[in-house]
C-alpha cells in the first residue's frame, strides 16, 4: 500500500471516528434529556399527589374543626338555657312568695272586690259561680256583695291557688279568669323574651 493509500485511510478512519463520538455525543444528550424528561415528571406526579394528600388533610382538619365548634355551641346552649331555666325558676318561685303574702292583706281584698264586680256588669244575666283558693280570706258577704247578683254562689277550687277568682256563668257557659296564678303565668314569656335571658338556637 503506497504512502497516498495510508493517509486516506486515515482520514477515513478519523471521519469514521469523529462521526461515531458525534452519535455516541447526541445519544447520550437524548438519554440524559429523556431522563431529565422522566424524572421531572415523576417529580410533578409526586408533588402533585403530595399537594392532594395535603389539601384532603386540611379540609378533614376543618371538618372535625367545625363538628367541634358546632358540638361546643350546642353545649354551651344548652347550659345556658338550663340556666336560664333555673332563675325563671327562682325569679318566679319569689314572686309567687311576695304574692301569697300580699294575698293576706286588706289591698288584696279590696283588688279582688273591686275586679269581681267590674267582671260581673259586664257579664250577661245568670246565676254566677265565683270560684276562689282555699283559705281565701276575703269575706264571703263583701265577695258576694261586689258582684251585685241576686244568684251567686262562693266555691272553693283547686285551680286556684294564688289568689284571685275564676267566675263562671253556667247559664251562658262564660268562664272568665282572674286569678293571679293565671297573671303570673302569662308573665312568663314576656319575662322570657324581655329579661335579657333569650336565647337564639
Amino acid at each position: 500500500m503506497s504512502q497516498a493509500d495510508d493517509i486516506k485511510l486515515e482520514k477515513f478512519s478519523s471521519g469514521v471516528l469523529n462521526d461515531a463520538k458525534e452519535e455516541l455525543t447526541k445519544a447520550t444528550a437524548d438519554v440524559e434529556d429523556f431522563r431529565k424528561k422522566e424524572m421531572q415528571g415523576t417529580e410533578e406526579k409526586v408533588l402533585h399527589e403530595a399537594y392532594d394528600l395535603i389539601q384532603a388533610k386540611i379540609a378533614d382538619i376543618h371538618t372535625k374543626q367545625s363538628r367541634q365548634v358546632s358540638l361546643a355551641e350546642l353545649e354551651g346552649r344548652r347550659k345556658l338555657l338550663l340556666l336560664r331555666d333555673q332563675m325563671m325558676q327562682k325569679t318566679f318561685d319569689e314572686v309567687a312568695e311576695k304574692i301569697k303574702a300580699y294575698t293576706q292583706t286588706a289591698e288584696y281584698s279590696k283588688w279582688l272586690c273591686d275586679t269581681l264586680q267590674k267582671s260581673c256588669k259586664s257579664m250577661p244575666a245568670g246565676s254566677l259561680i265565683v270560684q276562689v283558693k282555699s283559705g281565701e280570706i276575703t269575706p264571703n258577704d263583701q265577695m258576694t256583695a261586689a258582684a251585685g247578683r241576686d244568684s251567686v254562689a262562693i266555691e272553693e277550687s283547686s285551680k286556684v291557688t294564688l289568689g284571685g277568682f275564676i267566675l263562671v256563668n253556667k247559664t251562658k257557659g262564660i268562664v272568665v279568669d282572674e286569678t293571679l296564678d293565671q297573671k303570673l303565668h302569662n308573665e312568663e314569656d314576656w319575662f322570657a323574651a324581655s329579661s335579657g335571658l333569650s336565647i337564639g338556637i
